[in-house]
């Protein structure tokens, strides 16, 4: 009876302890937690510019709001990392007028590979690298004096180039997580000018 009663505590005692040996090991491995599909909407304060240092010059068509979203595909390469494809779309409120003539954003999209390290159960860092492309239109009538004559312009033009993001995520639940990001991005050969655009930004998403 004596070794039954024994026998009984001990397992009473190892099963507790296994447990949490179960537990820690799962909060740990929270790569596995950051895994999955993703899709998140996002809001962004951006700027898109050509600043040519050599000359001294900034061309600047504005700043304003983006706003649009992302889907990824995250994949669990280590206890603390992940790594996965990315693509996001952005529209824009950018747009500068001056005698009847706007030039302004169309839209930016990007699309490449998105790598995130572990901080914590709910935190995470990370950093997202590709391609993006960022179309400029033109819209309204321009007067040239020296030709005494007006064109009008209906038209846009898309360039391309390296988008480069990172930032900090934190986990509210088990699906839902917030964003907080910076980025830049260049878009070359747009009506003769190679456009960046920076932006700063925050983002809600859920991942399944």
């Amino acid at each position: 009876m004596n070794k039954t009663i024994i026998a009984l505590a001990l397992a009473g005692v190892a099963m507790p302890a296994a447990a949490q040996a179960q537990d820690y090991d799962s909060s740990n491995a929270v790569a596995a937690d950051k895994a999955g599909v993703r899709v998140e909407g996002r809001l962004s304060w951006e700027r898109i510019n050509d600043p040519e240092e050599e000359a001294g010059i900034n061309y600047e068509i504005g700043s304003g709001i983006a706003y649009g979203g992302e889907i990824g595909v995250d994949f669990p390469v280590s206890e603390r990392v992940v790594l996965g494809p990315y693509v996001n779309y952005e529209a824009s409120s950018v747009e500068d007028c001056a005698d009847g003539l706007c030039v302004g954003s169309d839209g930016f999209w990007s699309a490449g590979i998105h790598a995130g390290l572990i901080t914590g159960k709910s935190g995470m860092v990370y950093a997202k690298l590709g391609y993006g492309e960022q179309t400029i239109y033109l819209d309204g009538e321009f007067y040239d004096a020296g030709t005494n004559t007006t064109f009008v312009f209906d038209e846009s033009e898309t360039g391309g180039g390296y988008a480069f993001a990172m930032g900090y995520e934190h986990g509210f639940t088990s699906t839902l997580y917030g964003r907080a990001e910076v980025g830049v991005s260049e878009a070359s050969d747009i009506y003769g000018f190679d456009f960046q655009r920076g932006h700063i930004g925050l983002s809600l998403g859920a991942r399944f």
